[in-house]
């Protein structure tokens, strides 16, 4: 390999360990504020609209990128989400690890646009939601009925962040250029 490709090889690598956790830590962040900042009027009293942009975040850097070590910082961010939103530490940091080692999994018997990162984020956002329902049902944190739970939580929720997918695509699309990454495609 010629020196100039090694560079770049590097200067991508240093980039992508640099900026992932940052835009994980800023999805973190948003995740909290997001939900609270949607006017009232467009969902009922009774509805709750979860963001899980860090999830986006999760599944679009398990799904592209190579050597991130994604699986380790979805459970170190699952733990800061545990510890800023939830009272259950260890809970979605092992959620988080488990659909990383999913897409990762996964991704190699999908082609590498932006429908099926779309489809993964989805798909994972409801099974994060099945999963934390039953949970916190057995538990006994949660009463509602799988019928209420779908209407008013999983319903807003997929929603909201089938949206905010649509919105993130143009971001994501030149975040994933800029780390080398030109084959996210819409068709």
């Amino acid at each position: 390999m010629s020196s100039i490709s090694t560079g770049k090889l590097y200067s991508r690598e240093r980039n992508i360990k640099g900026i992932v956790p940052l835009i994980l830590l800023i999805g973190l962040v948003i995740d909290s504020a997001l939900p609270a900042m949607f006017p009232n009027q467009f969902i009922g009293n009774e509805q709750t609209i979860v963001s899980h942009l860090l999830v986006y975040f999760i599944v679009t850097f398990a799904f592209y990128l190579r050597n991130s070590y994604i699986s380790f910082y979805s459970f170190i961010f699952g733990l800061l989400h545990d510890s800023y939103n939830t009272t259950l530490l260890g809970f979605y940091a092992i959620v988080y690890f488990l659909i990383t080692w999913l897409i990762l999994s996964i991704r190699r018997y999908f082609p590498r646009n932006a429908i099926v990162h779309f489809m993964l984020f989805i798909v994972m956002v409801s099974i994060i939601e099945f999963v934390t329902y039953f949970f916190y049902l057995k538990v006994g944190i949660a009463e509602l009925d799988l019928r209420n739970f779908i209407i008013t939580r999983l319903g807003p929720t997929l929603i909201f962040n089938t949206a905010l997918s649509f919105f993130m695509y143009l971001p994501t699309r030149g975040l994933l250029q800029w780390l080398g990454y030109d084959d996210h495609i819409i068709f």
